[in-house]
């Protein structure tokens, strides 16, 4: 097929086809003529490129889709993080109209900026399980600028430490777990509740002995639960297991963490916080850390 009538059956214009072929996304033979000859793999690909364009994916994710399709969900979770900067900014400009002045507001604006260049620094740097899991356990954390030398330099530790960590074997059904459980997480309703989540988890290192209290009984029902069989083959504590041996072979507690100590502020109070309230929780109740 000749160029016009690629196009037409595509749905695309011939400069955009053209376009797409300078990007190496499709690769009609020539001939000998000079006129390029597209194949129904070709025009197939254009379909699909024209669909993933009006999802708004750029040609650089697009080529990475088409290579990989697996790639899709690190391009939705990255999405779904713009997606909630824009949240963000839309709440920000709420407040702005209810009154709120501009300069009480300065901080959270710059730091909502700060924060997406880094989570799409690391999304992009590490597109796999590794930038992923930095996102979901730490995105709220790199909220601040890099300021200092020291900062800069931890960061640069944290990219070297994930780029030298092998690549993590995750078995075929923890995998599709995991795929499950961040499909759930970006959605609106899901969000909502690990925000709850989180904030009742920060109240609750602040105050061991009254998590407890209120919480007892349910303490004491888990911690049956994980002498069963259920819980032991269970998604969840395999995959933790398997995310505790790959943090204690590779440096992570003596790498990772000590780095983004100094580079999130933030994150080093938080750390401090934990530590003592794990000390203080194993201390006065050991019957739930056997």
């Amino acid at each position: 097929m000749l160029i016009n009538e690629v196009a037409k059956l595509s749905n695309l214009t011939r400069k955009a086809v053209e376009y797409y072929t300078e990007q190496g996304l499709i690769c009609p033979n020539i001939l000998e003529n000079g006129y390029r000859d597209f194949s129904e793999q070709d025009m197939e690909i254009l379909k699909k490129i024209a669909l993933f364009r009006r999802l708004g994916l750029s040609i650089f994710e697009i080529r990475s889709v088409l290579a990989n399709s697996d790639e899709l969900k690190s391009i939705l979770y990255k999405k779904t993080l713009e997606l909630e900067q824009e949240k963000v900014k839309q709440d920000i400009l709420k407040r702005l109209c209810n009154g709120e002045s501009l300069e009480k507001l300065e901080q959270e604006i710059n730091n909502i900026n700060s924060k997406s260049i880094i989570i799409k620094n690391l999304m992009e740097l590490f597109p796999s399980y590794y930038g992923k899991f930095i996102c979901l356990n730490f995105s709220r954390y790199l909220t601040g600028k890099i300021e200092t030398n020291e900062q800069m330099k931890a960061f640069k530790e944290i990219i070297d430490f994930f780029d030298n960590v092998p690549d993590i074997e995750i078995p075929k059904d923890l995998q599709e777990y995991l795929d499950e459980y961040l499909e759930k997480y970006s959605s609106e309703e899901w969000q909502e509740q690990m925000n709850n989540i989180i904030q009742a988890k920060d109240k609750n290192i602040r105050n061991i002995d009254e998590f407890v209290r209120n919480n007892k009984e349910v303490l004491d029902q888990y911690n049956e639960y994980k002498k069963t069989e259920e819980f032991k083959n269970s998604p969840a504590n395999r995959l933790m297991e398997l995310m505790k041996q790959v943090c204690s072979t590779n440096g992570y507690y003596e790498k990772f963490i000590p780095a983004m100590r100094k580079l999130s502020p933030l994150y080093n109070e938080y750390y401090e916080q934990l530590i003592k309230a794990n000390e203080q929780f194993i201390k006065n109740y050991p019957e739930y850390t056997e």
